[in-house]
């Protein structure tokens, strides 16, 4: 994955904020075509070619801000403003949840391993005895791939004593754990939806900014400036996301328009009792093994490539399915908007229809921008009663949800868990056994995102920078890792 911080991201954040300031000042439908130009002055000594294709690119950038298909829908004598106009009058749908710019991908060639100059020509020769289709050979002091025989099993470069061998990969491939992004005939990106889980691993790999997220931030502050009754149902993760605390977090929406504020993790605590109740019952009828059903991308996994696990997966709708119906039962006119660090929960939030939208925490950080919102001068609104679902709140992190279902479990039972810390090729491959081996276990909890929803897509913090505002990695209750050899040696693969 790209380092978090890096200019495509500090671009993408400056666009939102110049599209949402344009927006609530009542411009954007004149000057919508007049961004690219203030983001991209003539002065600027371009990072592409030249200054007219970044401000292409700004534009593109605009254009998914909008929630515009851009693979659809892209016409480039098409101004701006009559983008905007267009969404203003209706909302774009929301899937797929990403599309591609096929201007700003640089069609990188297939992956390859190479030998640097590093290599000494050494006489033990390990890549030379360990290349399965020999496919080594050495001129002139040192080694060479014959590239048209190797299968890029990369076993040269886990011998090599200099590292002297280098993978290049495509990061956007090999981000994908189902290999649901492929190059087409002219060499650039596309994306098989079929087979796409929506977890965002592409677009948060892509050092081009071709793959981006469709927003859906426009429909939620029409809602805001139309004054509508808006309930904003903030995600477990959010804490550490910003500076400030949750209490300050809450206020800074309640002073955006947001008519009020919930916690996610009221309703992750309906999802434990649930599946600790599920999991008692598998257990004392020897049903075998029982996964959490928490994470969108893992529900997508199962859907689309391991239909296997679908009736192992728990029946409990997602936190955010129970605070939405919650929040529906105390205002049946009130529009839901979950605001957390998943791309995929939109795919959820359509599913289950009693969510009127979804932004990101990168989408609430231009949001307060724009609006001049800094957490950290705001007054602490009154959360309310959090007793019951404090411990919710780890289902942010790896082994926070397994945690929370144990301490919902009655009696004294013994329970196995395996955490998936994170849904790579290699795991995808590991789980894929489960059909003919089952892991011994009695719950595993999945995360698609390495730590946990900490690192989703949609975050703007590093995770070790949250976990530390957060207070640490600490979850509900201390959970074992489990005995699986072969999920063992994967993870410690992948280590």
């Amino acid at each position: 994955m790209l380092e978090l911080n890096n200019q495509y991201t500090l671009i993408k954040r400056r666009v939102q904020t110049e599209v949402l300031k344009q927006f609530f000042d009542e411009t954007l439908e004149q000057d919508a075509d007049k961004i690219p130009f203030l983001i991209i002055p003539k002065e600027r000594i371009p990072n592409r070619c030249c200054i007219y294709k970044e401000r292409a690119m700004i534009r593109y950038r605009i254009m998914a801000m909008l929630g515009i298909d851009i693979e659809r829908f892209d016409d480039e004598m098409k101004p701006l403003t009559e983008y905007v106009k267009e969404v203003m009058v209706k909302d774009t749908p929301a899937v797929p949840i990403l599309t591609t710019i096929s201007t700003a991908c640089s069609a990188c060639p297939p992956d390859r391993y190479l030998i640097s100059d590093a290599c000494r020509g050494c006489f033990a020769r390990p890549c030379l005895a360990n290349c399965p289709k020999d496919c080594i050979t050495f001129s002139h002091g040192q080694a060479h791939i014959e590239e048209d025989r190797c299968i890029r099993c990369g076993k040269c470069k886990e011998v090599c004593p200099f590292h002297a061998v280098v993978h290049i990969p495509v990061p956007c491939e090999e981000a994908c754990p189902v290999n649901a992004v492929k190059k087409n005939e002219d060499g650039y990106v596309e994306i098989d939806y079929k087979k796409c889980i929506s977890c965002g691993r592409c677009a948060m790999s892509c050092p081009f900014g071709a793959i981006v997220e469709r927003s859906g931030l426009i429909p939620v502050v029409k809602m805001l400036k139309a004054q509508q009754h808006v309930t904003a149902m903030i995600a477990p993760a959010i804490e550490g996301q910003f500076p400030g605390t949750l209490a300050q977090i809450k206020q800074a929406l309640l002073s955006c328009g947001f008519s009020s504020v919930v916690e996610v993790s009221q309703g992750a605590e309906t999802t434990s009792i649930h599946e600790a109740h599920e999991l008692t019952h598998r257990k004392e009828s020897g049903a075998g093994y029982m996964t959490t059903s928490c994470c969108p991308a893992y529900m997508e996994v199962v859907d689309k490539h391991l239909p296997f696990l679908s009736e192992r997966r728990s029946e409990a709708l997602s936190p955010m399915g129970y605070i939405a119906q919650w929040c529906k039962e105390q205002n049946p006119e009130t529009k839901t908007i979950f605001i957390g660090p998943c791309l995929a929960k939109k795919v959820e939030a359509i599913r289950l229809g009693t969510i009127d939208g979804v932004m990101t925490f990168s989408e609430l950080a231009s949001l307060f921008m724009a609006k001049g919102v800094d957490v950290r001068e705001m007054e602490s609104a009154d959360l309310g009663d959090t007793a019951s679902f404090e411990d919710c709140r780890q289902f942010a992190v790896s082994s926070g949800v397994a945690g929370c279902v144990l301490n919902r479990l009655e009696g004294t039972q013994e329970v196995n868990v395996l955490p998936i810390n994170g849904i790579d090729k290699k795991m995808f491959r590991a789980m894929k056994i489960w059909e003919k081996r089952p892991p011994e276990a009695d719950l595993i909890e999945v995360m698609c995102c390495e730590g946990g929803c900490i690192n989703g897509p949609g975050t703007i913090v590093k995770p070790s920078v949250a976990l530390k505002l957060r207070g640490g990695n600490k979850a509900a209750t201390p959970v074992k890792a489990m005995r699986d050899p072969l999920v063992r040696s994967e993870m410690h693969e992948r280590k």
